[in-house]
């Protein structure tokens, strides 16, 4: 007899479908919410789970697989077939198994509420052009996340960030690790976050400290572009043993080759991800992101016809009483600009951004030429910094701890340039009137988005 507590039929009946890329969002909401709802329907789910992962280790042949199969019938005599080596929903059984004994021992011992819901792997930073998903929906272990258009970025709980564009198939598999089925992305892994792990069908990619891009096209073929720092290729797919792949490097891995292939480094194919990912939703006009090759060298970064933006460090402490040159909507330029000091009021978590015009040299044109460029951000500024002093005094506090500014001089804003900050404080204007010299401000985004 089936328990009334809860409908273990169509519960049953979703963690099976579950382990099919068929397996539709409605359906992966329907069985989120059912594990949601009760005790009895997690505790079913944890021993369902367990079960399957051991017979996935113990089941070799065909001939086992479809016999598992066919005393898999549930109530309503509907058979699933169940593919059992797949490495996603093992991965993702595994963390679900975790979760759910950690809270059905913690229920025993009474040592939390009934109601305690499962902790979050992650959020959402934000969503561009996309109705999928919206920014600060939060994802658990074993979530789908499936769009077809836009750009969508995945803040995980321990710090590592995926921005990928769709269309796009990847799962949540832990507070820091994905499992990537199709779609192009970057994930960075800011500070001294390490070990984040993306599975493809073709490899696993564990991070090392880095910032790294990847591809996966519809038949699981993965190219790899590894941006900053090193990322480590295990082998476990093809069997060719682990390999290290640092900056400037890219390989393609199909599904069923020995060993990867070095391809041509490219950037290019991810400049649109890699711009996401450290929270730039737009930029209209004279202005471009630093490449990752340029992103720590301001000082030899020359771009005669744009404004370039260089993400600095992230998540950086400041103190109340940090003294910035505007922190509200307004037009700024000299003398206001250059003059004023405002301290912040109380302490925030910042990431900075610097943004300059490096010609290289003087122009040549005796009357100085404006540079103009709007860029828009997926969080709050709450600090402007337009005097030399003051980015002279903050480099070692929030540039990179690697940032080369040599050759640098004139910095901050002169006669004629203006920086405007809108209403809502996510959209900044800058214009720039440049003959000689380097124009550089600071820009300080809160690096929550829930701060005002």
């Amino acid at each position: 007899m089936s328990d009334p507590s809860f409908p273990r039929d169509r519960l049953e009946e979703l963690l099976f479908a579950s382990a099919h890329e068929s397996f539709s969002v409605e359906e992966r909401d329907e069985l989120n919410a059912l594990l949601r709802a009760d005790a009895a329907s997690r505790h079913f789910a944890a021993q369902f789970l367990s079960l399957d992962a051991v017979l996935a280790e113990s089941l070799g042949s065909g001939e086992a697989a479809s016999h598992y199969a066919a005393k898999s019938k549930t109530r309503s005599n509907s058979v699933w077939s169940v593919s059992l080596r797949q490495k996603g929903w093992l991965a993702a059984a595994a963390a679900a198994v975790v979760l759910m004994s950690v809270w059905v021992q913690s229920r025993r011992m009474g040592s939390v509420d009934q109601t305690a819901a499962i902790e979050p792997a992650g959020f959402v930073q934000s969503a561009l052009r996309t109705t999928a998903f919206k920014s600060g929906d939060k994802f658990q272990p074993g979530d789908w996340v499936r769009f077809d258009d836009g750009r969508v970025v995945v803040k995980f709980e321990s710090g590592s960030k995926l921005a990928v564009e769709g269309p796009a198939d990847f799962q949540i598999v832990s507070n820091n690790a994905a499992r990537m089925i199709k779609g192009r992305a970057t994930i960075r892994v800011p500070g001294m976050i390490k070990g984040f792990t993306l599975d493809t069908p073709a490899e696993q990619i564990v991070d090392l400290g880095t910032a790294f891009g990847v591809s996966v096209a519809n038949d699981g073929a993965t190219s790899i572009a590894v941006f900053e720092g090193e990322v480590e290729l295990p082998g476990k797919q093809h069997g060719s043993g682990p390999q290290q792949l640092s900056a400037g490097k890219s390989v393609r891995v199909d599904r069923n080759s020995d060993t990867p292939s070095e391809i041509p480094y490219e950037v290019r194919d991810y400049l649109q991800t890699w711009q996401t990912s450290f929270g730039v939703e737009a930029i209209e006009g004279a202005m471009r992101i630093a490449e990752p090759n340029e992103r720590a060298i301001p000082g030899k970064a020359v771009d005669r016809e744009r404004l370039l933006i260089f993400p600095e460090r992230e998540s950086v402490q400041l103190p109340a009483g940090f003294v910035v040159s505007a922190t509200e909507p307004d037009a700024y330029h000299i003398p206001k600009g250059l003059k004023q000091q405002i301290q912040l009021e109380r302490p925030v978590m910042v990431d900075s951004y610097l943004i300059q015009f490096n010609p290289g040299q003087s122009l040549s044109s005796e009357s100085p030429q404006r540079f103009s460029g709007t860029l828009t951000f997926d969080r709050t500024v709450v600090g402007l910094l337009f005097r030399a002093v003051m980015l002279d005094e903050s480099d070692t506090l929030l540039g990179l701890p690697s940032a080369d500014f040599g050759g640098v001089f004139r910095r901050g804003i002169n006669a004629s340039d203006e920086v405007s900050l809108s209403t809502d404080r996510r959209t900044l204007t800058v214009s720039f009137d440049v003959l000689n010299g380097v124009d550089q401000i600071r820009v300080l985004v809160a690096s929550n988005p829930d701060e005002a």
